[in-house]
């Protein structure tokens, strides 16, 4: 009797927490389908696949989540994607003149606007990711906003391309973002700063800057990024080259990656029904002292078609060029299928 009273009592309280707190559950499947044609760079045929092939998979962004809202200064969520893919996980205190966020989010540094989608062999849409973006993902932070300002602190970055036995790091990576929006859309300002020491000899600083905009023309819109650095990679960056935007340890020296590179797109909405979009990509690198480089570039033209209220089918054709890092150059047809509910 007494277990039952106890059990009746916790249901109670559940239910009374649950009244006062706002759930509101979302969700996507996403699928993709396409074709694939891979031309590689001579002595790269590692035979796991043909030159032309068929797959079919769910993105790794398929996602399940709740936005919650506690009181007018508390509020939380969290996104999970598939196979136990924690995506979002965070509270945010609003304490009047700031908020701060605890937990896993985008942070600051997230320029990227492209809705480049890769129907083939992805585990994600990749959005020109690595390709001129600048986009530190979703991480792990403690970030304080200030109306269009925010800074967080994260996890520092120690990977080098080449070389080194042990790292050390005794400041956090700091990601900084001032973004302004206007009835015409929106323009933003990032920079990230990270620095560690390689095997008890030589300190290696990542930097950044990335500019970013996205405007639209009634019927029409556009967007545009920018991104120049040392050692992006370090700052949680893609980067698509064969240098990845990170240093290298040879013989006790450190040689830089300087990177720079930009997307642009266009979009028209045809109808609330079809809405169709064209993006190109393009990234350099280029290592100190020894003037290597190395570049990757990606386009795209894609038709979001909206067959019912939050059920799409958007085909898109592309190519994705790493033929500079010694990989392939791939051409591909396809379709993403997505119901959001």
């Amino acid at each position: 009797m007494k277990k039952l009273i106890v059990a009746v009592a916790a249901l109670a309280l559940m239910a009374g927490s649950a009244y006062a707190t706002e759930w509101n559950f979302y969700g996507e499947s996403k699928i993709y389908t396409g074709w694939a044609d891979i031309d590689r760079v001579e002595g790269n045929d590692d035979g796991d696949y043909y030159d032309t092939h068929y797959s079919e998979g769910m993105y790794a962004n398929s996602k399940i989540g709740a936005n919650i809202v506690v009181s007018d200064e508390l509020t939380a969520k969290f996104e999970y994607g598939t196979g136990v893919d924690v995506r979002y996980l965070y509270g945010a205190w609003n304490f009047g003149s700031g908020t701060l966020l605890v937990g896993q989010s985008d942070t600051p540094i997230n320029v990227a606007y492209s809705n480049q989608l890769v129907p083939v062999d992805e585990d994600n849409d990749l959005g020109l990711g690595g390709y001129g973006d600048f986009d530190n993902s979703r991480n792990p932070e403690l970030m304080l906003t200030f109306g269009g300002f925010s800074i967080a602190f994260l996890d520092p970055d120690t990977t080098t391309l080449i070389g080194g036995t042990s790292t050390q790091a005794i400041i956090p990576m700091i990601a900084m973002c001032y973004k302004a929006t206007f009835d015409m859309g929106e323009a933003q300002i990032a920079a990230g700063y990270d620095r560690f020491e390689i095997d008890d000899d030589e300190d290696i600083d990542a930097y950044a800057i990335g500019l970013g905009t996205q405007l639209n023309f009634g019927a029409v819109g556009m967007f545009a990024t920018f991104v120049w650095g040392e050692n992006i990679g370090n700052l949680g960056a893609a980067d698509e080259t064969e240098y990845q935007g990170l240093a290298s340890y040879v013989g006790g020296e450190v040689y830089d990656c300087e990177t720079i590179g930009g997307t642009i797109g266009v979009t028209f909405a045809v109808s609330e029904m079809l809405t169709l979009e064209a993006g190109y990509g393009y990234i350099h690198d280029e290592i100190d002292d020894v003037d290597d480089t190395s570049i990757a570039q990606s386009y795209y033209l894609q038709a979001g078609i909206t067959l019912a209220p939050g059920v799409t089918v958007t085909p898109e054709v592309g190519m994705i060029d790493n033929r500079e890092d010694g990989c392939e150059e791939t051409m591909y047809f396809g379709a993403t299928w997505a119901i959001a509910f």
